[in-house]
Formats: structure tokens, C-alpha cells, sequence
């Protein structure tokens, strides 16, 4: 475990820069020694954290990227220490995604926000954002039940951090607020998005210009006691809110998985694949990452990070099953690809959080410069040199002053479908500066230009002739003479043409052209010495999953191990405590019962039966109406049975002003920290599907709710241990006031 020194001191970028060419350059450590070159296995970090929860990430216009983490003890030989050994906030850096080195932390003993007590108030999840040549650092403040949002700033993404002297939010119960998401549209407003858990569920607000205070009224986005830790970004004219359920601190017992809405309005309303909104009364969420039956669960809590080939990747915390010391509960960060398809997001086709080794993000280009080294390995046409500042370190610039583009091109650029990029700047906020999508000499071009006018213009020359030119205009408010960054994704021929402040799925405009395909890709360019540019780099374009990983093949009924509850007998069924119910109508009835499996009061029954030997799936039709049912916990469904202790039941539920379906991991009624899935309603059919792990033994259950009969949506698996095939049956629980009917229970294998 390599030791992290608690307080680095921060040096400005030229300052870091002039260092290292006096001193020999650091060997950066390794993710994980047995990793395979161009590989990663989770957790990332594992040199430097066994905790690092609610992770945000940024990249900084010095090339690095920079976690930031809730307030955390980091490692399991510091847990327990004095409040002070706390790292409050953490930052760590990374070239690549993999390799990671620390770097500091937001605030400490000497540097906090005195407008709380600083040993009573905790530091959680931060979101940060660049806008106009300025880092904003949003987070939680929450202690006594006093909770709410907080703003600090920083010129660059290692700090230091100043904390604005108040909070964004006023005060309030309704909503717990905490885990703040920001988005900056590309007319310059500002959206908040809070929330956890509370009958408020997630919020958001539109801020002010600065972004230090509310303005209008907020808006529930996401339903009651639903989910927490929003995120936000915009994709093909959508609008995508990602939030994580229940368990998120609840080590080995904790699912958290991570669901996504979609609309074409940053505050909503949002629906799912489904087309159900996330704050209805049976509330949607199109499911992104769920526990897959492997060591990680936990796994929510997500911000999105894209690689310089286009992938983007799903950073979340997680929690290793495995974990034997029973007082550790830190979440490490956990980073898998992040596919989109059919407009929607999942987390590697629908596999979800990885175990094994992974094929790595890719951390470099095909040919490009941070030009830390200066102008080598890049072609100039023009005037060409370097300058520094404190944020991004050493970049490039020129000052000729012609209105013919000066060029500065990659040497050994990938020709294809490629991704290009770089950050650039008006320095005196006059004249032009751009991405050069492709090239064949300083007269034959295609360049997404800036220019003072706030105009996206991609112009496409020819012998010294602009032939076609695409516009989009960008907001006044936009600030060019700071870093906004400009990509281009060319695949077969088409350019999508993106500017935004950091790369972080925000963008501020957008063009599309045809370039040709025999010009050389990539690299900046730059008219009457208006620019300056950094982090130009071109790599091979990223080939996109299209298809998710299909779901179970349920096999053929196995009608010896089903009921169709139609002549009154139970052949084949035995209690788990006394008998209850009773067939009727060709259903069996249940009253819920007042109990449950806690062994804190009443124990529940269970009607039970023998399945099938190993891979097989079990699926009942079940009514209950917790639409308009009475307030409680009343609940029913299948479970799968060895005790009440080794059981998971499946079952729709009320949590108060909404209605819900989980996989209850738990045995008491409450719904923490329960596995949520698909929309739940009056009518429901419900599936378990059951295989063994073949290295560990342990039972696996794949859940699956439908409210037609015909389709099904696949959710997250849990496990019970190794050992005697557990039962499959019946239950109805939770608190009287519902009546449950069955209309069978069938098998499929």
C-alpha cells in the first residue's frame, strides 16, 4: 500500500512545470502490479484508496484527470482515527484513468467553511464543473440533520478551494439536501438537481448567473423515497438524469443500482425506456448498472467520463462482498464502459459492474501534445510558439497577425474514422481559433472555428476557397477568451462537431459536416494571431456496442413443479410456519399478514414447494392493490427459501407517496436497503431465475418484473450461500390491509 502524504503543496502549473525539468520525472505508480498492459480490474486507485465514494470527475486543462471523493478515511489502516486523519473531500489525478496519484483534499483543519462547525459537519459528494476559466466545486454539507448544498471555486482543478461564505440552498426538510448534480445548457442557465430519499425525492432548481443561489421554484424530478445522487448530461437533443435506488451504505447488503430518464427539457418531465416518468406514483427508471451476482454491490452513486478515442465510462462506488473485516465499510471507485444503445445508457451491454480484468480506457492519443515538451511532433504552417499559465501548465500559441490560417498539425495522425481535439482560446478575445477536423496543406481544410463573434463555424476549403460552412452560435455569455474544448467525432466521413467547457457530456454547441477521407485528421488552427490551444490530440474513433447482451431464455415449462391453484388442493406445498390463505376461484388468496423474517415480532409464514435442479425460472401472477391500498408495508410475491435468514423475496410494495416492486435483500419491512427494478402496479408478474455460481456455489436469483404478461424487464441479482437448493414459494407479509391473489405458479428450465 503506497503511503499518501496528507497535505502536497499545490504548485501552480508553470511552477510544476519548471520543477520537472529540473528534477527527474516521478515514476508514476501502478494501478495494480498484475495488471496487464492495456488492461485495469476494479477497484481503480487500489494504490492509493480502499475508500473513495461518490466519486466526480473532471478533466483539467492541464491534461490530467481529477477524482474527487466524499469525505472518507481513504485507507482501512486509517479508519477510526481522530476527525482530523479524515481526508475531507480528496483529490487524485490520473494521464490514463488507471494510474492514479494523490494530490490533496478540498478542505481541512485550516481551510473549511466557517459557517459550519467543522468537527460536526460532514463533507460529501462534490460535483465539479468549469465554466469561463473557473472551477466550481459543489457539495454537500450535513451533520444534525442539517443538510444542505454548498459552493467552493478554484482556478484550477487541484485548488486551492474557496468556499462562497453560505450555502446555495436555504435550509429545508422535505427534501434531504444532499448529492448535488450540475448542468450549465448551452444558454448559459444553470441547473441544480437534489436529493435523497426523503418524500421529496430529487429536486431540481434553476440557479442565478454566478450559480450560488436558486432562482423560481424547484421541481420534483425523480419520485418519493426513490433514489439519490442525480447526474446529468445531454445527448442527441435529450436530456439524460441518471440517479442511483436504495443500499448505497449498507456494505454487503446494499444494491444501489443506477437508473436514467430521459427529456427533451433539463427539468423534466423525465420517463424511461417505458415512457414512465420518474416521479410518477409507480415511479420508472430504465436500469444502467444493478449487482450482477459477482463480488461488487453497492455499485451507484455515478458521473460519466469520456476516454480520448470517444468511450465514454460510468465511474461509481462499490463494495466488495468479500470484505472480512466486519468494521470496514468503505466504497472504492469502480469504473466499467458505458454503452449506448437504442438512445439509452448501460453499463457494459447490460453485464454490468466487472470482476475480471477489462480491456483499459484509452489515456493517449495516436498522435498529439500537452505540449509540456514544446512544439515537438507537430508540423507548423505559421508562426508557432509556447507560452504557460497556473490552469493548464505549457500550451501553444502564435501571433501572426494574416487572416490565413496558421496550422499546427499532428505528425503520424491516424487517417479514418478518428476523434480529434483540443482546448482552445481567444487570449484577447478577437480573431478566430479552431480544431482542424482534416488536412491536405495550409489551402485545403476543414476547421471548426471559434470566433469572437460567438459563432460554431465548420468551413471546409478548398485551394484556398471556403466551399461549405456549417454554424451554430454560441451563447454571449460565453466567455472564449477562457478554455472551452472542441471535438470531433469522424466516422465514415461525417464530423459531429461538439464545444463545451470540459468534456464532460455538457455541450454549448454542436455542427455536423462531410470531410474527405484522404485528408490527414486533426490538429488546431488559428487566424491574425488571435489563438491559443492545448491538449490538441487525435486517436482511432472508439467502435460503439450496438447491441445489449440478450436477456434469459426461460426454457419450457416444467408443469410437475407448478400449481395453477385450480382444484383447491396444495399437493406438493409446505408451510414455513402456520398455514394461511386458501385456494379460490382458481386463485390462491392470501390476506397480507402483520409480520415478517426480522425475528423482532411475529414471523411470517411462507407456502413453499421443491424446484428444479439447477438453471431454471419461476414466474407467478400476482394482484395486489397497493395503488389505493392503505399506507404501510404490506407486501407479496415469490421468495426463495432455505430460512429466514438465507431468503430474498420479490415483491411491490408502498414506501410511502410511491409505489415500488424490490428484490427484498432485508427481512424486515423496510425498504432499505432493498433492490428496486422496473415500474410496479395493481397487477404484476413477477420471475426469479435461478442459476449456481460455478466457483463459489453460492445460489444466484435474477429478478424480472412485467405489467402486461409479455414483456419483462431483467433486473439486478442477489445470492444465498452455497449449501441445500433453497425452496421456492409463496408469501404475503408486511402488514395487514391487502389481500394478494395468485393466479399460479409455473416453472421453466
Amino acid at each position: 500500500m503506497t503511503t499518501v502524504s496528507r497535505k502536497p503543496a499545490v504548485l501552480p502549473a508553470a511552477l510544476t512545470l519548471l520543477a520537472g525539468l529540473l528534477a527527474p520525472a516521478p515514476t508514476p505508480a501502478a494501478a495494480d502490479p498484475g495488471d496487464q498492459p492495456g488492461t485495469y480490474q476494479n477497484h481503480i486507485m487500489d494504490n492509493l484508496a480502499d475508500a473513495y465514494s461518490d466519486p466526480s470527475i473532471i478533466r483539467g486543462k492541464d491534461g490530467y484527470w481529477y477524482a474527487y471523493a466524499t469525505q472518507t478515511s481513504m485507507r482501512k489502516d486509517n479508519q477510526g482515527g481522530p476527525w482530523e486523519s479524515q481526508y475531507f473531500m480528496p483529490i487524485t489525478k490520473s494521464k490514463d484513468l488507471v494510474n492514479w496519484t494523490y494530490v490533496g483534499e478540498v478542505f481541512g483543519p485550516d481551510n473549511y467553511p466557517t459557517w459550519r462547525d467543522f468537527k460536526t459537519t460532514y463533507y460529501w459528494a462534490p460535483e465539479v464543473r468549469y465554466v469561463n476559466g473557473k472551477y466550481f466545486l459543489y457539495y454537500s454539507v450535513a451533520g444534525n440533520d442539517d443538510n444542505t448544498i454548498a459552493l467552493a471555486t478554484a482556478d484550477t482543478p487541484a485548488g486551492p478551494w474557496t468556499d462562497i461564505g453560505r450555502p446555495v440552498l436555504p435550509y429545508g426538510k422535505t427534501v434531504n439536501q444532499i448529492d448535488p448534480a450540475v448542468f450549465v445548457d448551452s444558454d448559459g442557465a444553470r441547473y441544480l438537481y437534489y436529493g435523497s430519499f426523503r418524500d421529496g425525492g430529487i429536486q431540481a432548481v434553476r440557479l442565478n448567473e454566478e450559480g450560488t443561489a436558486p432562482v423560481g421554484d424547484p421541481v420534483q424530478v425523480v419520485g418519493a423515497r426513490r433514489g439519490e445522487a442525480a447526474y446529468v448530461v445531454k445527448r442527441d437533443g435529450w436530456y439524460y438524469l441518471f440517479y442511483s435506488g436504495l443500499g448505497c451504505c449498507a456494505k454487503a447488503a446494499g444494491a444501489y443500482p443506477v437508473f436514467a430518464g430521459r427529456s427533451k427539457a433539463p427539468m423534466g418531465p423525465f420517463v424511461d425506456a417505458e415512457g414512465v416518468g420518474l416521479a410518477d406514483l409507480h415511479p420508472g427508471g430504465t436500469i444502467v448498472n444493478s449487482p450482477n451476482g459477482n463480488k461488487w454491490v453497492s455499485t451507484g452513486h455515478s458521473a460519466i467520463v469520456v476516454d480520448k478515442s470517444g468511450q465514454d465510462w460510468m465511474i461509481t462506488n462499490g463494495f466488495d462482498r468479500t470484505e472480512t473485516d466486519p468494521n470496514w465499510g468503505g466504497r472504492p471507485t469502480v469504473m466499467d464502459r458505458l454503452d449506448w444503445i437504442g438512445g439509452w445508457p448501460t453499463v457494459r451491454a447490460g453485464a454490468w459492474t466487472s470482476e475480471d480484468p477489462q480491456k483499459a480506457p484509452v489515456g493517449a492519443w495516436g498522435a498529439g501534445s500537452t505540449f509540456d515538451s514544446g512544439l515537438a511532433g507537430f508540423d507548423t504552417r505559421g508562426s508557432w510558439t509556447t507560452g504557460t499559465d497556473t490552469d493548464s501548465g505549457r500550451f501553444a500559441r502564435t501571433r501572426s497577425r494574416s487572416s490565413v490560417p496558421s496550422l499546427l498539425l499532428p505528425r503520424k495522425a491516424p487517417y479514418g474514422d478518428v476523434r480529434a481535439e483540443a482546448d482552445v482560446r481567444l487570449h484577447d478575445g478577437k480573431g478566430r481559433v479552431g480544431l482542424v477536423l482534416a488536412s491536405a496543406g495550409r489551402f485545403d481544410h476543414a476547421v471548426a472555428w471559434l470566433d469572437s463573434a460567438h459563432m460554431l463555424s465548420v468551413e471546409v476549403t478548398r485551394h484556398g476557397r471556403v466551399v461549405e460552412t456549417r454554424t451554430a452560435r454560441l451563447r454571449e455569455g460565453a466567455d472564449l477568451r477562457t478554455w472551452h474544448s472542441l471535438t470531433a467525432e469522424i466516422r465514415g466521413g461525417t464530423a459531429k462537431v461538439q464545444v463545451s467547457s470540459a468534456l464532460l457530456g455538457i455541450p454549448l454547441a454542436e455542427v455536423s459536416v462531410q470531410v474527405p477521407g484522404s485528408w490527414q485528421r486533426g490538429g488546431t488552427a488559428s487566424t491574425k494571431g488571435s489563438g491559443e490551444v492545448d491538449n490538441v490530440g487525435v486517436t482511432r474513433l472508439y467502435t460503439p456496442v450496438t447491441a445489449k447482451q440478450p436477456d434469459p431464455a426461460i426454457g419450457t415449462e416444467r408443469p410437475a413443479y407448478g400449481d395453477e391453484f385450480s382444484d383447491g388442493a396444495l399437493d406438493g406445498w409446505q408451510w414455513f410456519g402456520p398455514a394461511d390463505g386458501k385456494v379460490a376461484g382458481g386463485q390462491y388468496v392470501w390476506p397480507t399478514q402483520d409480520a415478517d423474517f426480522s425475528g423482532s415480532g411475529t414471523m411470517a409464514s411462507a407456502l413453499l414447494r421443491d424446484a428444479p435442479k439447477g438453471t431454471y425460472t419461476v414466474e407467478t401472477k400476482l394482484r395486489l392493490p397497493i395503488t389505493d391500498g392503505p399506507d404501510g408495508r404490506s407486501q407479496a410475491g415469490l421468495i426463495a427459501f432455505r430460512s429466514p435468514k438465507d431468503s430474498i423475496h420479490l415483491a411491490p410494495t408502498r414506501t410511502g407517496p410511491t409505489r415500488q416492486v424490490f428484490l427484498w435483500i432485508g427481512r424486515d419491512r423496510d425498504s432499505w436497503p432493498e433492490m428496486q427494478l422496473g415500474p410496479s402496479a395493481d397487477t404484476m408478474w413477477l420471475r426469479l431465475r435461478h442459476t449456481v455460481d460455478p466457483k463459489t456455489g453460492e445460489h444466484l436469483y435474477r429478478s424480472a418484473t412485467s405489467r402486461d404478461g409479455k414483456h419483462y424487464i431483467w433486473g439486478g441479482v442477489w445470492h444465498l450461500p452455497a449449501g441445500p437448493d433453497p425452496r421456492i414459494g409463496l408469501v404475503s407479509l408486511a402488514g395487514k390491509g391487502l389481500t394478494a391473489q395468485f393466479d399460479y405458479v409455473r416453472f421453466y428450465s
